[in-house]
Parts: C-alpha cells; sequence; structure tokens
C-alpha cells in the first residue's frame, strides 16, 4: 500500500511540474504546447529553441504538437490560419548523436532546431529566394517528368516516410551540387533547414565545397536578426 501510494505521489508531482511547465513555456515563448508531451520533452525543446532569439521566436509558432508520424520525425505546418510544428514522440529517445557523426549534435535536438528553421524560412523566406535557389541551380519537375539532363532528383528509400511526400521529390538540382547529408537535397526547403539548424549549432564544416559558402553567406547575414 505504502509503495502505490508513493507511486501516485510521485505521478501527481510530475502532472503538476508538467502542467506548470506548459504554461511558463506559453508565457516565455507564446507558443502552445500538446498536453501529451512529458516533462523530459518540454526540456529537450527548450534546449532546441535556445540556439535562436528568444524575441525573435516568441510568437511565430501558434502550437507544437505531439504526435506519431511513422517514420517522419518532425513536420512543419504554415498555412494563413496555423503555424503548427509537430514532433514524432519516437525522436525523444534517439540516443546518437548526429546521423553522419558529428561530435556534440544529439539528433532529438538537432531535429526541433531543423523544424525551426522552416518557421524562420517561411517569415525570411530564404528558400524561395533565386539568390538561395540559384546555389544549387534549384528547378520545380513534376515527379512524372523526365529529369534535364545535368540535373538530379532526391528520391526517398526510408521506410515509413509517407507522411513527408511523394518518393520522388518535385525538385532537381544540378549535379555535383554540395549538400550538408542527402536529405538536405530534397528540395530548397530542406537544403536551408538542415543548413541553418547545422550552423546554429556550430557545425558549419557541415557546409562543404563552394555552394556551402555561398550558404554560409546567406545564413550568417540572416543570424544577425535571429542570433
Amino acid at each position: 500500500m505504502i509503495i502505490t501510494d508513493w507511486r501516485l505521489f510521485e505521478k501527481k508531482s510530475e502532472e503538476t511540474k508538467k502542467e506548470k511547465l506548459i504554461k511558463e513555456f506559453d508565457k516565455e515563448y507564446g507558443i502552445e504546447l500538446d498536453e501529451n508531451f512529458e516533462v523530459k520533452h518540454i526540456e529537450i525543446i527548450k534546449k532546441g529553441l535556445s540556439y535562436y532569439n528568444k524575441q525573435f521566436i516568441k510568437n511565430r509558432i501558434d502550437k507544437i504538437i505531439y504526435k506519431d508520424l511513422g517514420g517522419v520525425h518532425g513536420k512543419w505546418h504554415d498555412t494563413p490560419k496555423k503555424k503548427h510544428m509537430t514532433l514524432n514522440p519516437s525522436i525523444f529517445d534517439f540516443k546518437k548523436e548526429f546521423e553522419n557523426g558529428a561530435e556534440d549534435l544529439p539528433y532529438k535536438v538537432f531535429v526541433i532546431v531543423h523544424e525551426i528553421a522552416h518557421c524562420i524560412d517561411h517569415i525570411e523566406k530564404v528558400s524561395f529566394s533565386k539568390k538561395w535557389q540559384a546555389i544549387s541551380g534549384w528547378k520545380k519537375c513534376d515527379i512524372n517528368d523526365k529529369i534535364p539532363e545535368g540535373y538530379d532528383r532526391y528520391i526517398e528509400k526510408r521506410k515509413g516516410r509517407e507522411l513527408a511526400g511523394t518518393k520522388k521529390s518535385g525538385w532537381v538540382y544540378k549535379e555535383g551540387s554540395d549538400f550538408c547529408r542527402k536529405y538536405s537535397s530534397r528540395n530548397p526547403r530542406e537544403d536551408f533547414a538542415d543548413s541553418l539548424a547545422f550552423v546554429v549549432m556550430g557545425a558549419e564544416e557541415k557546409l562543404k565545397g563552394e555552394g556551402g559558402q555561398k550558404r554560409l553567406e546567406i545564413i550568417k547575414t540572416l543570424l544577425k536578426k535571429i542570433k
């Protein structure tokens, strides 16, 4: 009986702490948190947010949603009526550092930083610009159309990624373009989100080659506003 009572007390204490953190989070960032997030999750989300200027981020995201996305780790939704970030509960259990072996880059935090980068992109329109898209020669190309000569297309081969969209990207890029990682070559939005995430987390070396240097120049200008 004593053990049962103690467990109930611990559960009640955790719930009280969570409710307090959710209210404080809303006040601090102007962001509504899904009530299904646990205390440990909220602390990791705050870690991801800490890489950006709090005043810039405040009130920019309406809600962060807790939802199973299958093989997709996170998703950004931007419409005239809502700006929502969805995080897959599975990311919070990642033990590994970033998949490409970068030091001090826990992947669960990287996912959050990456999704916030999408939010910033929709505010600043960086990946939508001709300057950014010219770096890799980005062009829209229907998934059923033949790829133009000298170009390449990202094709998703990982299982469970259906919620991320079609396997074939609707964009193509110049062959030989430098990207932070394979997923960055999906489209200009992912190219930017990955690039910004790596830079703010202190891994500029991921931006390789001439293309990487051009990306870095654009991002350093942007950092004056968001850091």
